[in-house]
């Protein structure tokens, strides 16, 4: 016994180095496949815009430091560099409070000041080419303070339009201009009414002037926030004063320009733009849009109402959203005022076919391709290793045209990064890839594995080889090419076999080359019997409430193979546990006992699996009763008849066939007597005559058959006297 545990500890052991050598053979072929050279490839860069910083106000303030992001992978590990304004940037000259990450070309500024701001970029650099970053102006944030002013003081006509007057401080990014009205306990309250609007340029417009305008002691007040700063200013201060008409019920004004757009206007595509059309007068003016003279469909098209109609919004700008605007005016007084906005569309450069990264053998030809759009038409140039193309040095095997570059018979000396550039006035778009010349011999990302399955079925072997040139590869199988139309190499090496039947069983060998070397792998086919359930499916059983339900499943599978077979009921698997009913027997039988229920009722699949395959065949079984007593819904009674009405509360699977009607009187309280027999089974209503024996009084109930037997009887009416002059009575 010592000697057998000495054994199985060895042997144990033995496994575990072996499993461990493995993982680090693995693990070395993962670091040769990442020690493959290429040149840098930007994974994190600036943005193609803007980028905003803040400088602390005070020296006692908390600098906040902003990162210039920039990193690429390539093989060697990239350098980096950077440029400010067009010019070599020394950052480390900064090195008090400019940090580079390291490994990384990222630098991090983290205590900026005002001489931060310029045009930055960023380059990495290996042996095998320069990668150049987007170019990104980073600008100082700010939000300068309003002019020293003192409050004003505007008298205003109840009825009449006003504009109150702001001149916002510059900032960067722009401010966003809001007024407020401040309380004279300090507290501050937005506006936002129909008849207020601010414009672009901050002042405020009252559409019509009403006495609850009037600030009293309180003021209205410009002021101006900034997002990128998360500041907040106040600036002019006003109070209005309101001469009140003795008639203003009956005033009207007409409708009276305050601030439109410019009559020429511009956006950008992808932004949003809005587009002003205030104007003052009572009633409040109402204003219709219309574009190229049709009426405009609210929220279609990414077009909404602003300002409640006083402008014109449109979200993400479409080129076809250029067009002539019109908004129209009118209260009822006066003339109806128009006014023309023509907005034309322009669009910053955008990809409409990004060159991408191409690695490729000595000898090949490759071609990178760059398209792009805008309004206007951007022009396109070409950057090679951080330089124009116009400035490499020049190179017979390179064709460069308007939107592409093409290099014939590669040589290990065109590896390098490759950049396309589109620009209008709008801006810019840039995207660098690199060329990669490698010569590489085939070699297995994944070799073919043993596969085991059951006749009838499809299988693939798996063969994922890396070359360069990209290596070819065919199947053989018993050392004799694998050929006809169950047989498909797919383009990625594998090779599915399609119907696959004992014959095909067998070892099968992927063989990849290209010109610098050739390489096979092998992989073991085994074929198994399918297996299967003989039955004629699906089994139809109908049994009667009580009565027992026995399903057999015969399953044929592999002797070679482990076979489980479960049970479903409505695709749930049947729990013998729970329902001593149910009871699993040998030779994969199931039965119900004589205890069985409509419950029981539905579709039993019996489930036959191997680690391989599976078969199911499915069994329905309806389980049916007597029908359930009907209800009598009615009774209505006369001097001399009753009419009785009722309505069935289910089959229980098994159709009702006809309905007995029966009474008992008041003279023989304990004896039922059929009125009528055997109705339709689509009656649900009957008259019936009391018979000419003097005074009783009449119960009536009603029971259902089907091809099992008779319900139970429902539950009694109430009751009806023969007599004259009877009233009526409902359950």
């Amino acid at each position: 016994m010592i000697r057998s545990k000495t054994k199985i500890e060895l042997t144990s052991i033995m496994q575990y180095e072996v499993n461990m050598l493995m993982i680090l053979l693995a693990a070395f072929h993962l670091q040769a496949q990442a020690l493959i050279h290429s040149p840098p490839n930007f994974i994190k860069q600036p943005p193609n815009d803007e980028l905003f910083f803040q400088v602390a106000l005070e020296p006692h303030r908390m600098d906040k430091p902003f990162l210039i992001e920039c990193e690429a992978t390539g093989e060697p590990e990239p350098t980096y560099r950077w440029t400010k304004n067009g010019e070599s940037f020394d950052w480390y000259a900064h090195d008090d409070r400019i940090l580079q990450q390291p490994r990384r070309g990222t630098i991090a500024i983290t205590r900026p000041l005002d001489e931060d701001s310029g045009q930055y970029q960023c380059f990495a650099e290996n042996e095998h080419g320069i990668a150049t970053s987007n170019s990104v102006l980073v600008r100082k944030s700010e939000l300068n303070d309003f002019a020293d002013t003192l409050p004003k003081s505007v008298t205003a006509i109840e009825g009449e339009p006003l504009t109150l007057q702001c001149s916002p401080p510059a900032g960067t990014p722009k401010p966003e201009v809001k007024w407020v009205l401040i309380h004279d306990d300090g507290g501050i309250r937005s506006i936002n009414n129909s008849r207020m609007t601010v414009d672009p340029e901050g002042n405020l417009h009252f559409s019509t002037v009403t006495r609850s305008d009037a600030t009293g002691n309180n003021f209205y007040a410009c002021s101006i926030t900034s997002a990128s700063r998360n500041q907040y200013k106040l600036g002019h201060r006003v109070s209005v004063m309101v001469e009140e008409r003795d008639e203003i019920s009956s005033y009207r004004y007409p409708p009276t320009f305050q601030y439109a757009t410019r009559k020429n206007a511009a956006a950008l595509k992808g932004k949003t733009v809005e587009l002003y059309c205030i104007y003052g007068g009572t009633p409040l003016p109402q204003i219709m849009w219309t574009k190229n003279g049709e009426t405009i469909h609210w929220n279609d098209d990414g077009i909404r109402q602003g300002n409640y109609g006083k402008s014109l919004i449109i979200d993400n700008a479409k080129l076809d959203d250029a067009g002539s605007y019109t908004c129209e005016v009118s209260n009822g007084v006066g003339n109806a005022q128009m006014h023309l906005i023509n907005l034309e569309v322009h669009g910053a450069p955008y990809f409409t076919l990004e060159p991408e990264t191409r690695t490729a053998a000595t000898d090949e030809n490759v071609e990178f391709k760059c398209e792009a759009a805008g309004v206007p038409e951007p022009v396109i140039k070409w950057i090679h290793n951080g330089k124009p193309i116009e400035e490499s040095p020049d190179e017979p095997r390179r064709r460069v045209g308007h939107n592409s570059i093409y290099i014939s018979e590669l040589k290990s000396s065109d590896t390098g990064n490759y950049g396309c550039n589109a620009t209008n006035a709008f801006g810019y778009v840039y995207k660098d890839v690199y060329l990669n010349v490698l010569d590489l011999p085939p070699e297995f990302v994944e070799r073919p594995q043993n596969v085991s399955s059951v006749d009838g079925h499809d299988v693939t072997f798996r063969c994922r080889v890396f070359g360069l040139p990209a290596p070819e590869v065919k199947w053989s199988r018993n050392e004799s090419d694998v050929t006809g139309e169950r047989y498909q190499t797919l383009a990625n090496g594998d090779l599915t076999i399609h119907n696959i039947g004992f014959a095909d069983a067998g070892q099968y060998t992927c063989h990849a080359h290209n010109k610098f070397g050739d390489i096979e792998g092998q992989g073991m086919l085994v074929v198994k019997e399918h297996t299967r359930i003989i039955t004629d499916e699906p089994q139809f059983y109908a049994i009667a409430a009580g009565e027992p339900a026995t399903f057999r499943c015969n399953v044929v599978a592999d002797s070679s193979l482990d076979l489980n077979v479960v049970w479903l009921k409505d695709g749930e698997e049947v729990n013998f546990e729970d329902d001593e009913r149910l009871v699993r027997l040998k030779n994969n039988e199931f039965t119900i006992s004589n205890r069985s229920h409509e419950l029981d009722t539905g579709i039993y699949t019996c489930v036959a699996k191997t680690d391989l395959d599976e078969a199911r065949a499915d069994f329905m079984l309806l389980v049916q009763d007597v029908p359930n007593p009907p209800q009598v819904t009615s009774l209505d009674c006369d001097s001399r008849s009753a009419t009785i009405s009722w309505r069935p509360l289910g089959d229980n699977r098994s159709p009702i066939i006809y309905y007995n009607v029966q009474y008992k009187t008041s003279n023989t309280p304990d004896v039922w007597t059929n009125a009528f027999e055997k109705l339709p089974s689509y009656e649900f209503k009957i008259n019936f005559n009391f018979p000419m024996s003097g005074v009783s009084t009449y119960t009536f109930r009603v029971i259902a058959y089907n091809k099992l037997g008779p319900s139970n009887p429902s539950a009694q009416s109430e009751s009806c006297t023969s007599q004259p002059e009877l009233g009526k009575h409902h359950n």
